[in-house]
């Protein structure tokens, strides 16, 4: 917390606004807690940003945690506070004057944020920005002052991870459903190719872990590849036979914060068309091999990429299925022959072509590397549009 409470101190800086002040401060606390610190951390945070005393106070008025030792409000006014009916300036029971901010969410209710001194908008946007951070540590603790009834079903706990959308009330709710968010999981999707649909999704329902679903793909997050792989066991058994082979899964990277969920998401579905396309069960993200480095490059760059490497031959599909034969047989003649088909001279014939066109040998170790990941580039557009396109037809009606 000192990197946090450093980074702002006094109260008449120059700079962003309160909001734009206050949404970076609510964000540094919010994962700072995320990541283990106290609601103590949280006070010396604020006394540092605003250059005042903190007191946080229950639901009755009485001190929890303060900066300066100091007492609390009545119970009416504390109620008063969280009823929205008294403040924001209160006086203390050591006769202070404070600003007063409720620290609730929907209705969790964990008591009263109190900010010494005189009232202002940066003080209050400041104080604000520590509600959601304070609410995470009274639902973990455990404190017995908080109210907790979660309005988040486990669909809309997934959909808000999906969202970047990580609120108070989200991060209790994924608490109560075991999802621990201060070790951020993967975000992890699964798709069902096949045409017993009413039978997917009663598989779905029947799981005793949150998943969002939409029509053929049903979104939910893992703690690695081998939850993952359960999970796809799991949904193809209970789904019935037809679903057998029809059931494709991914998972992206483990975000360093709740708010990178979105980004594992996207991840997911990224590694999943890949995967579909591929024709494989299953692609985790610390299995995707070079794909990885791609991931979070625009499309723009991909695109650039691959014309720069592939650009002479990319839309000449024999000669371009014969290099990825090539490199993958390691330049052998005969395998490629094999596996293509085709007359060992034809082998020949077609490899010098891509040599002349590309200028190079494909063999050479860097060129490899690069034409390798210029094809992995290929392969995640041709996944993506396929995503972005809705392909959401069944493998059997296109066999």
């Amino acid at each position: 917390m000192e990197t946090i409470a450093g980074a702002r101190s006094g109260p008449a800086r120059e700079g962003p606004g309160p909001d734009a002040e206050s949404a970076v401060l609510e964000r540094e606390l919010t994962e700072a807690v995320l990541a283990g610190a106290a609601r103590s951390d949280v006070l010396h945070a604020l006394a540092r940003a605003t250059g005042r005393q903190m007191r946080l106070l229950s639901a009755e008025g009485v001190p929890l945690a303060t900066t300066d030792g100091g007492a609390g409000v009545s119970a009416a006014v504390a109620g008063g506070v969280l009823a929205d009916a008294t403040g924001p300036v209160v006086d203390t029971l050591d006769g202070l004057r404070a600003t007063a901010v409720p620290v609730r969410a929907g209705t969790t209710v964990a008591g009263v944020l109190l900010t010494l001194g005189p009232d202002g908008p940066r003080v209050r946007a400041l104080a604000g920005a520590a509600v959601t951070a304070l609410l995470i540590d009274a639902v973990r603790a455990g404190n017995g002052s908080v109210e907790v009834s979660s309005q988040h079903s486990p669909v809309d706990v997934i959909a808000a991870l999906r969202a970047g959308m990580v609120s108070s009330s989200v991060c209790a709710a994924a608490m109560e459903l075991g999802i621990d968010l201060q070790r951020p999981p993967a975000g992890a999707v699964l798709h069902y190719d096949g045409t017993r649909l009413r039978a997917w999704s009663t598989a779905l329902a029947w799981l005793e872990h949150p998943v969002q679903q939409d029509g053929r793909t049903a979104w939910t997050v893992v703690e690695d590849g081998t939850m993952l792989a359960r999970l796809r066991n799991r949904l193809r058994l209970m789904a019935g036979d037809d679903c057998a082979d029809h059931v494709v899964a991914a998972h992206g990277s483990h975000p360093d914060s709740p708010m990178g969920m979105a980004g594992s998401f996207t991840e997911a579905e990224r590694l999943l068309g890949l995967a579909r396309t591929q024709r494989v069960p299953l692609l985790t993200f610390d299995r995707c091999g070079v794909v990885q480095a791609l991931l979070p490059l625009p499309r723009a760059r991909l695109e650039a990429y691959a014309e720069t490497h592939l650009g002479p031959i990319r839309h000449r599909p024999e000669l371009m299925v014969t290099l990825r034969a090539w490199l993958a047989e390691r330049g052998s003649r005969q395998s490629v022959s094999q596996q293509l088909h085709l007359h060992r001279n034809s082998v020949g014939y077609r490899v010098r072509q891509i040599k002349d066109l590309l200028g190079t040998d494909p063999l050479l170790p860097a060129v490899s590397a690069e034409l390798h990941l210029a094809l992995a580039a290929l392969d995640l557009l041709a996944a993506d549009d396929r995503r972005l396109n809705g392909d959401d037809e069944p493998v059997s009606a296109r066999r």
